[in-house]
């Protein structure tokens, strides 16, 4: 490793601070025995005097994740000339585009620098804890690196950079050259892509609306539906799984503005289109259905183009705003770390992809009949916020969010600072009426961020009906011969699969236990058991209700969500957690549930998986199960 930057500062900055030094370590390779007081950028692991941030983090989980959202409600309403930033994006129909850059979205998949600033966040109490007299950093991260020595000048710290040799040699792919170009050109060249891709969706039927007082809109994701069923011309969307049978019973005809995305079961437009038309031979009993880009028009893209052009007017206008990257009370400032968020929100890909939705949902709304009822998927992103406005804008009735699956602690785009969600004012956020959840442990979530109780309604949990009908598991004990017929249930995400089998078979190296590998691969990440023959991976696709009574354990990821139902199911659960990010398991804080990181951790955890208490959930402390839907009844009659 070779020294890059030692700075010293004026001593006169800081006052009475006791002689220490931190040092903050970014780097696959061990810190050396002499290092002091260490801490991990990356991983779980401690030991001795090093300590990992991510444990921190999890410590203290709540206050952290409070003075985050807490900063980016401040940053919408910091002022530069006199007017808030939500009002300097505020667009011509009323509508602030604030609510639709990625800060809002609060997507740790889309802006990973989320979790290096709950990091920073949890390091800055760190700091004033120790109060150390030098701060080190072994890293080659640029962008850390100007955040953390600007924070010292600010601090009166010693400040030293340390790079590790070794760093990785880039390799060429046609979407690192994409990165590498200006903002304004990925949007332009974005834009280009959505058209030609999306453009056979222009093929949707328009003219089957329905209208009248017994109408009911959806607007879902075309992604997750039973292709059997498809295929007859029979509608049935996982995400709705039960209501369609209690929507006929309450007489409800039903619109379907279905958003497309490229998947397994519907990879192309295409196939979007053949289905939805298959669907629309039957109206009256399987809804009628098109898509957004049903009409996209070239007249629109001028008006994209027009406005994109404003944006990035606004965008260097707003220079000053940089100043506002420093959450409240910290010395740090946010900007090198989070400016990309900015710049693609404001003149990159991002922009042109809000813009169309803008316009989509415009002309499809203003299309619409009057609806008395409107229901959404909700996650936070970016195009609810421009469905809910143009909703508003063209006098359709009660609108209603629904958060489908499990609401996860660290996945802040189901959270907003309670004075976002509160506000009424000039450009406030556009938000529905109702926000509804599935089960106890959602509201909860809602409620502990002062989320108002007034504006939650309570449903089923559509995509967890079939948990009623599983058996109660029996304790598994194991015999000394017996092998452990271990259950992986696959990540979205291609990365956290590999990882998690790479994990998996460490652990097995060392284990003097016989285990039967299956896996459950994600729909869209499927598994190739030749990429781990020391596994000899069984592959299944059952659905899991049908599968789950098979095994001893489960061991998932650290995303999945299909965590939950092995758990409810009464299987001990192992997650793996991610070396690079927060815990963002639905399982965190259950009792019985197993997190490991390091292959000893995942080895003893197999081995001694029957040895504890049985986990025996109850299921009605996790979601609402009634089979009757009597929450939703009212819901739908209200």
């Amino acid at each position: 490793m070779a020294w890059i930057v030692t700075r010293f500062p004026e001593p006169t900055l800081v006052e009475s601070r006791r002689s220490a030094s931190i040092t903050v370590w970014d780097t696959s390779s061990e810190p050396p025995e002499d290092s002091g007081l260490v801490y991990r950028w990356n991983g779980y692991a401690e030991k001795d005097s090093v300590h990992s941030l991510l444990q921190y983090v999890e410590i203290h989980g709540e206050r952290l994740r409070r003075k985050y959202l807490e900063w980016i409600h401040d940053l919408g309403e910091s002022r530069i000339d006199g007017k808030r930033v939500i009002d300097h994006l505020a667009l011509d129909d009323g509508l602030s585009y604030w609510w639709m850059t990625l800060f809002v979205e609060q997507s740790p998949w889309k802006s990973p620098s989320i979790i290096d600033a709950i990091r920073l966040l949890a390091l800055e109490e760190i700091i004033a804890q120790h109060r150390p007299d030098q701060l080190r950093l072994v890293s080659a991260n640029r962008y850390l690196h100007e955040v953390l020595d600007g924070w010292c000048r600010k601090l009166g710290i010693v400040y030293r950079l340390e790079q590790p040799h070794g760093r990785n040699v880039r390799q060429f792919s046609f979407r690192g050259v994409y990165r590498a170009l200006p903002q304004a050109a990925q949007a332009l060249i974005s834009l280009l892509r959505y058209l030609l891709t999306r453009w056979p969706l222009k093929r949707a039927e328009k003219s089957g609306w329905f209208g009248g007082a017994r109408t009911l809109f959806f607007c879902s994701y075309f992604d997750n539906i039973d292709p059997k069923a498809a295929d007859t011309g029979v509608f049935n969307s996982y995400y709705w799984e039960g209501l369609f049978a209690l929507l006929r019973r309450m007489g409800w005809q039903s619109n379907w503005l279905q958003l497309f995305s490229p998947c397994v079961t519907v990879p192309t437009p295409e196939a979007a289109t053949n289905w939805a038309q298959r669907f629309n031979r039957h109206p009256r009993e399987q809804g009628f259905h098109t898509f957004p880009e049903a009409y996209l028009s070239w007249r629109m893209v001028p008006r994209v183009i027009s406005r994109w052009f404003k944006l990035v007017l606004v965008y260097q206008r707003l220079g000053e705003i940089k100043h506002a990257f420093c959450p409240p009370g910290s010395q740090f400032s946010l900007w090198p770390l989070m400016r990309w968020e900015w710049q693609a929100s404001m003149c990159g890909a991002v922009s042109i992809s809000n813009l169309l939705w803008i316009e989509l949902f415009d002309s499809s709304l203003r299309d619409l009949p009057h609806q008395k009822k409107g229901l959404y998927l909700c996650e936070n992103q970016a195009w609810e916020r421009a469905m809910v406005h143009s909703w508003r804008k063209y006098g359709h009735g009660q609108l209603i969010a629904v958060a489908h699956s499990t609401v996860r602690f660290w996945d802040l785009r189901y959270f907003a600072d309670p004075r976002t969600i509160g506000s009424s004012g000039r450009h406030a956020m556009p938000q529905a009426d109702l926000t509804a959840l599935n089960g106890k442990a959602a509201v909860d979530a809602y409620l502990s961020v002062e989320y108002p109780r007034q504006a939650i309604a309570e449903c089923e949990a559509l995509r967890y009906g079939y948990l009623n009908n599983l058996p109660p598991r029996h304790a598994w004990r194991r015999s000394k011969d017996d092998a452990i017929k271990l259950l992986i249930l696959g990540d979205y995400i291609p990365a956290g699969t590999r990882k998690m089998l790479e994990l998996l078979e460490a652990a097995i190296r060392t284990m003097s236990v016989r285990v039967i590998c299956t896996v459950k691969p994600h729909p869209n990440c499927p598994v190739d058991p030749a990429d781990y023959p020391s596994l000899q991976l069984n592959v299944v696709v059952d659905p899991l209700q049908t599968i789950l009574h098979a095994f001893d354990i489960a061991y998932s990821g650290n995303l999945t969500t299909a965590a939950v139902d092995a758990y409810l199911s009464g299987l001990p659960g192992v997650v793996k957690l991610d070396e690079t990010e927060l815990n963002f398991s639905p399982l965190r804080g259950q009792c019985g549930v197993r997190f490991v990181s390091a292959p000893e951790e995942l080895a003893e955890a197999l081995e001694t998986a029957d040895q504890g208490t049985a986990p025996s959930p109850d299921r009605n402390e996790f979601f609402f199960l009634d089979p009757g839907l009597p929450r939703w009844s009212r819901l739908l009659a209200n």
